[in-house]
């Protein structure tokens, strides 16, 4: 890890955008900042199972109703094969309809015409998205997890927090919840931040609910989009970072701002993007046994070219 350059000294590849991570892993890597994740990680998030407690992080499917951004609708039937046996099938499922990772093709950047290393959109849409396709991710996504609660921080404080407004949460907000929570980032962290969306949501009526689901609508909390936050989760070696909100940074967006988190972690740092993850019951644990650091095993689909997969994620306590 010592040999890995911070961020200021990014780029290192010559003609890669500024702020890029482009060829720091090789000119051929696919899968970014998970680069961070070593099986000398995976041996020490082991050692932070103490009590057995398992928390899923992903909702169940089809738990938007409607779907956010007009993404389709889950339709799930059952298939009888005989008197005592049946098959499941989903039709239209979209692998970002809820609980997700964003995969390294799922977003570009558009004034260098690339999504992350170099790959063109040819790549991704015409050749099976064979160098940033989720399978590539469908063993590596293990280690040690820390969760920044950062709703939870905001209530201890007596401070307002609007989840379902476009509220954000500063990195000084994230280090000083740190701070109390008595966790420090490590090289390889799985990055967890309680945004308190997901909560909200659930407790709005089924009119609140459609008008929150189309893209240009939605109303979301979520984490500064800086320079200074990337180069915060650079310099911290953080393999990935997942939140409770549809978006990770807050919303609504505007695409045309090459400002945004989505651009500079996807195409150019390579640091994978979690949404809509449950967050709650994880952070009313910690809050009680004062441990936020714990071990975090995702395994996405193991889908060839595929674009995003739902997490399939379980913290282990």
């Amino acid at each position: 890890m010592g040999s890995i350059p911070k961020f200021d000294e990014l780029p290192v590849q010559k003609g890669a955008p500024a702020e890029s991570s482009w060829g720091v892993f090789g000119e051929d890597d696919g899968i970014g900042c998970l680069n961070f994740l070593t099986p000398a990680g995976i041996v020490e998030a082991a050692q932070l199972v103490q009590s057995g407690k398992v928390f899923r992080l992903d909702a169940k499917l089809g738990f938007a109703k409607p779907t956010l951004f007009g993404r389709a609708s889950l339709v799930h039937s059952m298939v009888p094969l005989g008197p005592f046996a049946n098959d499941d099938v989903l039709e239209r499922f979209n692998t970002q309809e809820g609980s997700q990772w964003d995969g390294l093709g799922h977003v570009g950047h558009g004034r260098h015409e690339r999504f992350y290393n170099n790959v063109t959109v040819a790549d991704v849409r015409e050749n099976g998205n064979q160098k940033l396709g989720i399978h590539r991710w469908a063993d590596k996504v293990v280690g040690r997890g820390v969760l920044i609660d950062a709703y939870g921080f905001r209530k201890a404080q007596g401070r307002p927090a609007a989840p379902l407004t476009k509220d954000i949460y500063t990195l000084d907000e994230l280090q000083a919840a740190l701070e109390a929570q008595r966790v420090v980032l490590k090289p390889g962290t799985i990055l967890l931040v309680r945004t308190g969306w997901m909560e909200a949501y659930e407790q709005c009526t089924a009119e609140a609910k459609a008008a929150l689901a189309p893209f240009d609508k939605i109303q979301s909390a979520g984490i500064e989009a800086t320079r200074r936050m990337a180069a915060w989760l650079w310099d911290n070696r953080v393999a990935a970072i997942g939140t409770d909100c549809p978006g990770v940074e807050s919303l609504p967006m505007e695409l045309g701002d090459e400002g945004l988190l989505h651009y500079r972690a996807l195409p150019l740092l390579g640091l994978p993007l979690g949404e809509l993850f449950v967050l709650a019951p994880l952070a009313e644990d910690c809050a009680r046994d004062g441990r936020y650091e714990f071990m975090l095993v995702s395994a996405p689909l193991n889908l060839e070219g595929g674009i995003a997969s739902p997490p399939n994620a379980v913290v282990i306590k």
